[in-house]
């Protein structure tokens, strides 16, 4: 029946409230799972890992706590401001006005806004735990803790630092070593994260709170019709003041200082007073006054400009004083940096030998019984370099799709060399994507046999099993190792997924049961609803140590550190270096080198992941490590002794540091004139090899050193360090002197003196574009040899070949000694012979030898053409059905521009003259074609000759 109460129809259901619950309830879904996941990888974390997990958490609290309390906190309860619950409170009252209020009206006075007490101290705690993160620094929480064990970490001195500018020390290094040197430890670790809080800290109580003060009281007052335009002023100009005072005090933590720094400090701290003295006496003024007078304004505006002038005209006048007396201006603060970079690099436990360079003949009779005296140093001739070996051992994959080549290192195992290449696991290219995760988790969980091994001598390759028992790599490096976890269900019985059918039996992983496991990993909810899963996780070993040891450098100047593979002769680990670096901005004369040690080495077991730490420093932060971490170190197993390896990064890093810092007088330093470099595209070659003052060969790492900005090709002297665990890290440096009559010749030159000598040339030609290898530099008795292999196939290859070993000599008195043969000891008496003088084809280097650069060379075989009337056409390459090699020639120097034109214009009169006026030019690596086209029976022939002029 009709009435007004059943004509209302009933509402439509409110879908879109529907839709938005459904939109939060996926929203809580994900957020749940994110942090469920995040909480179970914790607990896992925890539980398998137990204090090597927590400590590094508890450190990282403990900075956070530090340092976010120095920054955030506030104890001032009678002001109990807060910026953030004043924003809060804005923006609700911009929210709750009517839209004729005026703006000023919802912003309240930010001075007379107050937390009551209680809240104001529970916002102090909240903060810490809401801004917390930002300030984690786990090496500031390690040494806060240290120095609450006791460790003042030389902060007792840090009351020098305050005088060092104001002192103008003498030209003795002496002065760094005892007034910058104890106070380190503390300048890099513990004052840096405290000057950026305490930074912070003035920048939002200081800075932001009094300019938001200023703000709001402005618009206050602005909206009373009453502006206190000079309170506003005093207040900025003790906030400027205050910044300033506070750069002007960190500029006394700077990483350089010299005779205009007083200047600008006192300059800095004396502006700083100056706007904090105007800001009193204007905040004085402001109660009778609103309004600053324009003859103020100049007075403070020229007061700064003022001392701004008085500072920038001493320091313009002592650097013009200082471009005539360089050495009484400069010389005082250069021998602070040479002290302290010497101490930073650990240069004054380098031992210095001079080299004296000697070129002396051997009595043909007894060249034979000389080589048979020095077979010790001859047998252990590094001969197969990095790419010859990677080539040698690439074939010993085969056709295996699911393995791959991840790093090769030189090894020693009983007093030889050994090429050793790891492997790392990659998904076959094959596995279809519907196949991807299981193969990636529960198949291709390791690398069977993890190594290959050639002896770097004779190039052989050996059973790997020798030295390396265990072979099945879990944890590596690379691959799938970096890229996921593996696992497997605990009941799976005799049956296994895993590669070859293994069923991995080792300690490393844990067991994750459900429902924990279907958080971690949500399929094994539908395939492992109730069974527990095994686990492991961090298989890259570096991924592993950084998450366990975060304290030290995995990656150094831009590339993974180098970690080897070392036995026991049961168990296979990697031997990790464990490098700790601070930045040194804060410390005096510094220039910003870094502070590196090494502390020692993990061993990290290669089939269970298991860490040992091993102890080999003893600078300040291994004992403090040492200490916090004292159940984790063991001792140094005797088994090692002949493995282990000094970290190449360091020793490229410390030779660096050598190559300016070894000058420690102070006016050759200012003249540069003496600063060595390593030779471009030079790697450090560790080496079996018996310097000068070595009773038997060594494992040692050798880098050669040639005078920086030096026209000549010699070596200044090389840097050898010790790699026996009695003198682990220690350096040697041969220095040749700079007067001496016998030069040492570095890395290019010995290369130009192989490829001009004759034999070698021949040679080359029947070679077919052989790849030079490695030019090592031994010491053979009396006499300093480069030994190079000459491969006939290069890393491209399917298999290296050596196609000969060239002996050259180092000492250079004006002859190149060159010696070719099939051993190390061949080539040896064939270069004896030559210095002895009883075999010829010896490369002479005249008086009025002179290298012509290459673009000079090339100039001048043009001209040849040019001369002839011939036009030279320089295609990029050449496409001829047939090409004729008509000659070869080198042309490297003056003395050889004779012979070279001599060979040009052979060839133009034969080939070029009588059939055509234009040749063609083009470059096929270090050599420049010249060649002429004609036809002969309707086939294109190009004839040509090959002029080799370098790179």
């Amino acid at each position: 029946m009709y009435s007004a109460s059943t004509d209302k129809q009933t509402p439509p259901p409110d879908a879109g409230k529907y839709i938005r619950l459904g939109i939060v309830a996926i929203i809580g879904v994900v957020i749940l799972a994110i942090v469920g996941n995040q909480a179970v990888i914790l607990s896992m974390n925890f539980t398998e890992f137990g204090d090597q997990f927590t400590k590094p958490l508890f450190y990282t609290l403990v900075s956070t706590i530090i340092l976010s309390a120095i920054a955030l906190v506030r104890v001032n309860i009678a002001g109990r401001s807060s910026i953030f619950w004043y924003a809060i409170n804005t923006a609700i009252g911009f929210l709750g006005r009517s839209g004729q209020q005026p703006i000023s009206n919802a912003v309240p006075s930010f001075r007379d806004y107050k937390l009551s007490s209680g809240q104001f101290a529970l916002w102090q705690i909240t903060k810490i735990f809401l801004f917390g993160a930002f300030f984690a620094n786990i090496m500031f929480g390690f040494a806060a803790m240290s120095f609450i064990d006791g460790n003042y970490l030389g902060i007792e001195n840090l009351p020098k630092l305050f005088s060092l500018p104001f002192v103008t020390p003498e030209t003795d290094p002496n002065y760094a070593a005892e007034n910058v040197v104890p106070m380190i430890p503390a300048l890099v670790i513990l004052i840096p994260p405290i000057l950026a809080a305490i930074g912070l800290r003035l920048v939002l109580y200081v800075g932001l709170h009094r300019i938001i003060n200023v703000i709001t009281s402005f618009l206050q007052d602005s909206n009373e019709g009453k502006p206190r335009y000079l309170n506003y002023v005093s207040t900025i100009e003790g906030i400027i003041g205050i910044g300033i005072i506070w750069a002007g005090f960190n500029l006394f933590f700077t990483d350089q200082i010299d005779y205009n720094t007083r200047y600008v400090i006192g300059g800095t701290l004396v502006i700083g007073s100056a706007l904090i003295a105007f800001s009193v006496v204007d905040r004085i003024r402001a109660r009778v006054l609103t309004h600053m007078f324009k003859r103020d304004v100049y007075i403070r505006i020229l007061t700064i400009i003022a001392i701004a002038i008085i500072v920038a005209g001493v320091v313009s006048v002592n650097n013009s004083i200082a471009d005539a007396k360089k050495i009484e201006f400069l010389g005082p603060y250069t021998a602070q940096q040479i002290g302290v970079n010497r101490y930073l690099g650990e240069l004054n436990n380098i031992q210095e030998n001079t080299h004296d360079v000697q070129l002396t003949s051997v009595s043909p009779n007894n060249i034979k019984n000389y080589v048979s005296q020095n077979s010790d140093v001859l047998d252990v001739i590094r001969v197969w370099d990095w790419e010859a070996a990677f080539a040698k051992l690439k074939p010993e994959i085969g056709l295996i799709p699911y393995v791959d080549f991840e790093d090769n290192d030189i090894l020693r195992f009983n007093n030889t060399l050994y090429w050793t290449a790891s492997m790392k696991p990659i998904l076959p290219t094959s596995v279809s994507l519907e196949n991807r995760w299981y193969n990636e988790h529960f198949v291709y969980t390791h690398v069977p046999e993890g190594f290959l091994t050639l002896e770097a001598t004779d190039g052989q390759i050996v059973d790997s099993e020798q030295f390396f028992k265990q072979r099945e790599i879990y944890y590596g490096e690379g691959g799938l190792f970096e890229q996921t976890w593996s696992g497997y269900p605990n009941s799976r019985g005799s049956e296994s997924a895993e590669l070859g059918g293994v069923s991995y039996s080792g300690l490393g992983g844990l067991d994750v049961s459900p429902p924990l496991s279907w958080i971690f990993e949500p399929n094994f909810l539908l395939s492992f609803p109730g069974e527990s899963v095994h686990i492991m996780r961090y298989k890259d070993v570096h991924d592993r140590m950084q998450t366990l040891y975060p304290y030290f450098l995995y990656d150094l100047f831009g590339k993974e550190l180098d970690s080897l593979p070392v036995t026991d002769g049961e168990n296979s680990y990697w031997l990790i270096p464990l490098i700790i670096g601070f930045d040194t901005r804060d410390v005096p004369w510094s220039v910003g080198n870094p502070y590196l040690r090494l502390v020692g080495y993990a061993l990290v077991d290669s089939y269970d992941g298991d860490i040992q730490l091993l102890k080999t420093g003893d600078d300040f932060f291994t004992d403090m490590f040492a200490s916090q971490y004292e159940e984790q170190f063991q001792p140094m197993p005797a088994w090692l002794e002949e493995q282990i390896r000094y970290p190449v990064e360091l020793f490229n890093w410390k030779t660096e540091m050598y190559n300016v810092y070894h000058v420690t007088n102070v006016e050759t330093f200012i003249q540069a004139n003496e600063f060595y470099e390593i030779p471009r595209g030079l790697d450090t070659y560790y080496v079996e090899a018996k310097p000068p003052g070595f009773d038997q060969t060594e494992f040692l790492g050798l880098l050669s050193l040639e005078l920086r900005g030096s026209e000549g090709r010699n070596l200044a002297g090389y840097m050898v360090v010790e790699n026996d665990l009695t003198n682990l890290g220690d350096l040697q440096f041969y220095e040749v002197p700079l007067d001496s009559e016998t030069k040492l010749i570095g890395p290019t030159a010995v290369r130009e003196a192989l490829d001009r000598d004759p034999e070698f040339a021949q040679l080359k030609t029947l070679l077919r574009n052989p790849r030079i290898g490695d030019n090592i530099l031994y010491r053979v008795g009396a006499h300093d040899v480069y030994f190079i292999p000459v491969y006939t196939a290069g890393a491209g290859g399917v298999v290296a070949q050596l196609g000969t070993i060239a002996a050259v000599g180092a000492a250079f008195n004006g002859e190149y000694f060159v010696g070719l043969g099939e051993t190390q000891e061949q080539a040896f008496e064939a270069y004896l012979k030559k210095v002895s003088g009883v075999a010829g084809s010896i490369t002479v280097a005249d008086e009025n030898y002179v290298e012509l650069d290459r673009s000079d060379r090339i100039e001048i075989i043009k001209k040849v053409f040019e001369e002839n009337e011939i036009t030279i056409s320089e295609p990029t390459s050449i496409q001829i059905p047939l090409s004729f090699n008509e000659g070869e020639l080198f042309f490297f120097t003056e003395n050889e521009r004779e012979e070279t034109i001599g060979f040009l214009s052979e060839f133009i009169d034969d080939f070029v003259k009588p059939r055509s006026d234009r040749v063609f030019m083009w470059e096929e690596g270090n050599n420049l074609n010249i060649g002429t086209i004609y036809v002969k029976d309707g086939i294109s022939e190009i004839h040509y000759v090959s002029i080799e002029v370098g790179s």
